[in-house]
């Protein structure tokens, strides 16, 4: 019995020491990455002062690109050098290993992508005490009291989506929503998109939301939801759409159908495709997040915070409206 006890502890003891040693060794590379010369990986730049580990989706969306590009050009001002690190969006769980091999190897501060129902607060609660700067982006702010997100507000994006239907439609606006997936709002009237699409038909008498839907997780989500809209109320005129992906969607049932020129889009982000959309007229309007501005605004917010002045809170960047006559 005593020599069962000895082998299983021996055998704990070496799974035990080899998980040590991996987690040691991840450490050790995120130490090793985040002393290296340069910005975002350049290796002729100079070495920085401050090192500052930036935890992005892996994504084809410009939204991301863009985030890094402003980021990037704002970190030499800042005196810091980025690491660059990526997660598959359905490996959430990668992008919490990042943000714990940032705590532990002494990074001066995180840039984490973070949803709005992603315990945002919680994170900031483990930096401060690893005694790291954290600075939140995302798309939205997620609830609760944040003591920096740098983001965009779904309220004005649909103020400003409704503004450009009733602008061109007027009191004839018969309007369909295709809300994000994954929103924390159980009805639709709770959503801060919907309140200002809503906020924005009311100043047209006449004006009408006909039909509410929220995307599905699917790659063909927007279809989906913008033939179910049209399905139920086919006196739609006008879809609006909160994500690029849902836009592209639209945008192919309202081709399929032979409905360009009857049924008005509104969309978000941008995309080539989406491009391609718009100088066609499929496609009338896109809101984009300036992702590029919130990337030079987090890295100046790390910067302040680094240098010990106030956490700023939730701060929002405007859209750019895009359309077919857009320069590109």
């Amino acid at each position: 019995m005593k020599r069962l006890a000895w082998i299983l502890a021996a055998f704990f003891g070496l799974v035990f020491l080899g998980a040590a040693l991996l987690n040691a060794d991840l450490v050790r590379k995120g130490r090793e990455a985040l002393a290296a010369a340069g910005i975002a990986g350049s290796a002729s730049s100079h070495r920085a002062r401050l090192h500052l580990l930036v935890i992005l989706p892996a994504s084809d969306d410009t939204y991301f690109s863009r985030l890094l590009e402003g980021l990037s050009s704002a970190a030499p001002g800042v005196d810091a050098a980025l690491q660059v690190e990526r997660y598959l969006p359905s490996s959430p769980e990668e992008a919490e290993r990042w943000f714990d091999i940032g705590l532990r190897s002494g990074a001066d501060g995180i840039v984490m992508y973070a949803a709005r129902d992603e315990d945002v607060q919680g994170r900031a609660a483990r930096a401060e005490a690893a005694g790291v700067v954290f600075v939140a982006v995302g798309k939205e702010a997620p609830s609760g009291v944040l003591p920096c997100f740098i983001g965009s507000a779904p309220l004005f994006q649909g103020f400003g989506g409704g503004r450009l239907i009733t602008g061109a439609l007027a009191q004839r606006a018969r309007i369909g929503i295709i809300l994000p997936a994954g929103g924390g709002s159980a009805l639709p009237e709770e959503d801060s998109l919907y309140k200002g699409v809503a906020a924005a038909a009311a100043t047209y008498p006449g004006a009408k939301i006909l039909g509410t839907i929220r995307a599905g997780p699917g790659s063909f989500s927007g279809e989906v939801a913008a033939a179910t809209l049209l399905a139920a109320a086919p006196e739609i005129n006008a879809i609006f759409c909160a994500t690029s992906r849902d836009t592209l969607g639209a945008a192919q049932v309202v081709m399929d159908r032979g409905l360009e020129g009857r049924v008005m889009i509104v969309g978000a982000d941008d995309t080539p495709e989406l491009s391609r959309h718009l100088r066609s007229g499929v496609v009338a309007a896109s809101l984009v997040r300036d992702s590029r501005r919130i990337g030079e605004e987090a890295a100046r917010a790390f910067a302040d915070m680094e240098e010990g002045l106030f956490p700023p809170g939730v701060r929002e960047v405007d859209f750019d409206v895009k359309t077919g006559n857009s320069p590109e």
